[in-house]
């Protein structure tokens, strides 16, 4: 435990976990909570122990409950029990966390909204798999059909992706950046984090199991505008799950249940829309769930609580907070890999949005160029790029049928 974060340390930690069993990880788990480490764990730190938790071939998550408990903890090692609970993803778990909710322990509103993620992604998941025509009910949707703004409420939860919580970011006018005119935004839900691989990983797994859903995606790509040019860039495919797999669904750096999908093209993402919404709506309404346009993007991530005039924030995290840094968000190659979504609390939206800045571009539903209509528009910066893609303003392009390990999506739904 002394030797942990030491990067000379990083595989020996990794082989000797590796051999344990779930008492030797019980007590390593036990030794590092009550270490200073666990009070100020840095990203890299948290990497690695989330590696460690996959490594280990038995876990026990009796000392974590324990201290989960623990009055004195300071926040920062709330955070680190709660991700590990996450990790392990034991539901026995779900007692403790009640009794931490119960009374109420949480230090600040992140740890309470991050013990409900917990809360949430332990409890028995929903089969995602059936769309319309199927004899099994689909599961209930938490959020309703209310059609007056004064009555939605301020997030939602949807079943059909492990509980994920949505957002609403009102409606307003701001300077869009692009063009210095004045633009309106109507009131919509944004997915509090990016596509992370474990829901990618569902809709995969939709595609591989529900034919129906193939032919959908087929017979909407030869009328929906939104996806011209599918039918060529798919000509001849016949296995799209293998098809829209990530490249990176494997790769060590990239492939953690919580680390944000990479390696799909604008056309899987908007695949996964589809999907969502024919699940959503049973055929009826075909994009309640979208990419949002860029306008939306620069809205949630900076258009709230501006400043100057009507202008953005420069950074999606309150203007006091200053130009980033890499407790803010993941950038400049500072960890040297995609991190867990929600990692960076000091960095979200003042609204509650995760990772808008660093981590992954993601794609957007807008034209990069609305005269030659050839690649896609992305933003929000990356693990490995500058500080200066991470503004909220910045906009880059891709063509839509590239795959990178830099770039993946986030989501919005129109009620």
């Amino acid at each position: 435990v002394s030797a942990f974060g030491h990067d000379w340390w990083d595989e020996p930690i990794k082989f000797f976990i590796a051999q344990g069993d779930g008492e030797l990880f019980n007590l390593f788990m036990d030794k590092l909570i009550h270490a200073p480490q666990s009070e100020s764990m840095t990203q890299k730190q948290q990497f690695l122990l989330q590696t460690l938790i996959e490594e280990a071939p038995q876990k026990k998550i009796d000392a974590l409950c324990a201290k989960l408990l623990d009055p004195t903890n300071s926040a920062s090692c709330q955070r680190v029990i709660l991700d590990c609970l996450k990790a392990i993803g034991r539901p026995a778990a779900l007692n403790v966390l009640q009794q931490f909710k119960i009374k109420a322990l949480a230090k600040n509103q992140d740890v309470a909204n991050r013990a409900d993620d917990v809360i949430y992604a332990l409890q028995e998941p929903q089969e995602t798999t059936k769309i319309s025509g199927s004899e099994e009910q689909a599961p209930v949707k938490i959020i309703q059909q209310i059609t007056n703004f004064e009555d939605r409420p301020s997030s939602f939860r949807n079943q059909y992706e492990h509980n994920s919580e949505y957002i609403l970011i009102p409606g307003g006018r701001y300077i869009y950046s692009e063009t210095g005119k004045e633009e309106p935004v109507t009131d919509l839900y944004v997915a509090k984090y990016p596509v992370t691989n474990k829901l990618y990983r569902s809709f995969i797994a939709a595609l591989g199991n529900v034919p129906e859903l193939k032919e959908k995606l087929n017979e909407i790509a030869k009328k929906e505008k939104w996806i011209a040019g599918f039918e060529k860039y798919h000509e001849g495919t016949v296995d799209l799950a293998t098809f829209f797999r990530s490249e990176y669904d494997e790769e060590r750096k990239f492939d953690g249940e919580d680390q944000p999908v990479v390696g799909v093209t604008w056309y899987a993402a908007r695949a996964y829309c589809l999907w969502l919404s024919l699940l959503e709506n049973k055929d009826e309404k075909i994009n309640s769930y979208r990419l949002p346009t860029e306008i939306e993007w620069e809205w949630a991530a900076g258009g709230r609580q501006g400043t100057i005039g009507k202008k953005v924030r420069q950074y999606p995290w309150a203007d006091e907070k200053g130009k980033p840094t890499s407790k803010l968000l993941n950038y400049d190659n500072n960890v040297g890999a995609t991190t867990p979504v929600g990692s960076y609390p000091d960095g979200a939206t003042p609204e509650g949005l995760y990772d808008m800045a660093g981590n992954v571009w993601e794609w957007s539903d807008s034209w990069y160029d609305e005269k030659t209509r050839s690649s896609r528009v992305i933003r929000g910066g990356s693990w490995d790029g500058g500080s200066g893609d991470c503004r909220s303003a910045y906009r880059f392009n891709s063509l839509p049928g590239y795959r990178f390990n830099s770039i993946g999506f986030r989501l919005v739904f129109v009620p």
